[in-house]
């Protein structure tokens, strides 16, 4: 699990710097309210430092909970889009399925995953690929 780097805006029920991983995962399991995604990145063509993180609320002080992961290093945008859209899509058919304000399908949420200059390309890429763009997955 990644460390969070805004950990000024987290939960405080557990110290994130110093409980054990255990303490921190059983807190995340037992109290994360999905909100959405945020994915990280520079460029659709820079192939380091990108990661997605599920963000969601703490049921118990109703501040920020995130937990994500370092994308691989991908070889071309495409395969970018690939991994983005299989792990952010695994992450969210695993929970209760909640879409955040404004997203009325998966799609929705995963296009606005990028950054706004991005979204025509995003959206090219799902047709391309025939992605559901309109049945909520």
């Amino acid at each position: 699990m990644r460390d969070c780097e805004r950990e000024d805006l987290l939960c405080t029920c557990v110290d994130w710097g110093k409980d054990d991983l255990a303490a921190r995962i059983h807190h995340i399991i037992c109290n994360f309210e999905f909100t959405g995604f945020e994915l990280e990145y520079t460029t659709l063509e820079r192939p380091e430092d990108r990661c997605l993180c599920r963000i969601g609320r703490c049921r118990a002080c109703g501040k920020r909970l995130c937990y994500g992961d370092d994308l691989p290093a991908q070889g071309t945008s495409d395969e970018l889009l690939s991994e983005v859209f299989r792990r952010a899509f695994q992450m969210w058919n695993a929970g209760d399925k909640n879409l955040p304000d404004g997203a009325e399908c998966f799609t929705d949420l995963f296009v606005s995953l990028f950054h706004e200059a991005d979204r025509e390309r995003v959206n090219k890429w799902l047709a391309h690929h025939g992605a559901d763009t309109g049945e909520g997955t």
